[in-house]
């Protein structure tokens, strides 16, 4: 199979955080195409056909993958245009067009945009079927403000294991709780080798255990309390994710690990009932990240999720901190993804 271009739509909540996670699986995954933004919430890259279909089915905040085959202005619609005729006659029958507006003009309607499309995939492969309520093929259109966009969709993230393992659906739970989706944006951030450790040092109920659990990690976490670390196993168990998982009761800051990680991801405790070692939680989580960089080889990566309006650790500061990303939770929570690189 040879390369193909495709196209990645992120979610419209956190756009720069999901090109952040699109361009960390690609690295995980070996493609060397650096993915190239064309429009809000729309970015290219080169792949090859499984790839692009993993990579839809690993990250969190990008929603969909297509095979880029149209791209062009949105005033060329109703007109003759290229499109790429390999990806046309690639097409399992029957398929049905669906566009997605984005963002700009309230013209053209999607309807007018669907037919469109249907009328220029009829001129390349005439006598297409077409079957809008079960298709075997979608040919994705997106208009995002004076760009036409789209191709066969390849994949699409997993929304019904994410909306599965939602807070809700856990047998324990805590105030607060990394959702699914920010769980796993954070193991995808931690460009953790497919099949190694990825370890969370400040585990709590286990959300990040879970994701990393459910794209094939090694996933080990680390938590102080032991009523704490009893509801995460019952959790990771829920899910059928526990033998490629485990929690320890202990102390982070006595890290009792020596070597073996690919990866870390973790979202510190807070609040007043928040137990620390030492005078602060900065200090803790100073000293925790201090103890993993040594742990980790060289180019390994450390996510770390640090409330806004708290005082910020040295660590979190420093020259490794490689990216960082803001994501509002609530009016009053506001979450700051650190990424270090050792």
């Amino acid at each position: 199979m040879r390369e193909r271009e495709y196209i990645a739509l992120t979610s419209g909540d956190h756009p720069e955080l999901g090109l952040g996670e699109l361009r960390a699986v690609l690295a995980v995954l070996g493609v060397e195409s650096d993915p190239r933004p064309i429009a809000e919430r729309l970015a290219t890259f080169r792949a090859l056909p499984e790839q692009a279909k993993e990579v839809a089915a690993r990250c969190g905040l990008v929603k969909e993958v297509a095979v880029l085959s149209l791209k062009a202005d949105v005033d060329l619609i109703g007109t003759d245009i290229d499109i790429d005729q390999s990806s046309v006659e690639a097409i399992t029958e029957p398929y049905a067009v669906r566009a997605l507006r984005l963002h700009g003009h309230e013209r053209p309607s999607r309807v007018e945009v669907e037919r469109w499309v249907a009328s220029v995939l009829d001129r390349v492969r005439p006598g297409l079927k077409v079957d809008l309520e079960s298709p075997e093929t979608v040919f994705r259109v997106y208009v995002a403000g004076e760009l036409v966009a789209g191709g066969p969709l390849t994949g699409e993230r997993d929304r019904v294991g994410l909306a599965r393992r939602a807070p809700v659906n856990r047998p324990f739970k805590l105030p607060s709780t990394l959702q699914p989706r920010e769980a796993r944006v954070m193991v995808n951030l931690s460009r953790t080798p497919i099949g190694a450790r990825l370890l969370d040092p400040f585990s709590g109920t286990g959300a990040i255990l879970m994701e990393a659990a459910s794209l094939g990690y090694d996933a080990i976490g680390i938590e102080v309390r032991t009523w704490i670390t009893r509801g995460a196993l019952r959790n990771l168990k829920a899910f059928n994710l526990r033998e490629e998982s485990e929690v320890v009761a202990g102390d982070s800051s006595s890290m009792p690990l020596r070597g073996g990680v690919g990866g870390v991801a973790t979202d510190p405790p807070y609040g007043r009932s928040t137990r620390v070692i030492g005078p602060s939680l900065v200090d803790l989580v100073d000293f925790v990240i201090s103890s993993l960089t040594e742990l980790l080889e060289r180019g390994r990566r450390i996510v770390v999720a640090y409330p806004m309006g708290l005082k910020l650790p040295a660590t979190l500061a420093s020259s490794m901190v490689v990216e960082r990303y803001s994501c509002r939770v609530h009016p009053s929570l506001v979450r700051v993804l650190h990424v270090l690189e050792v």
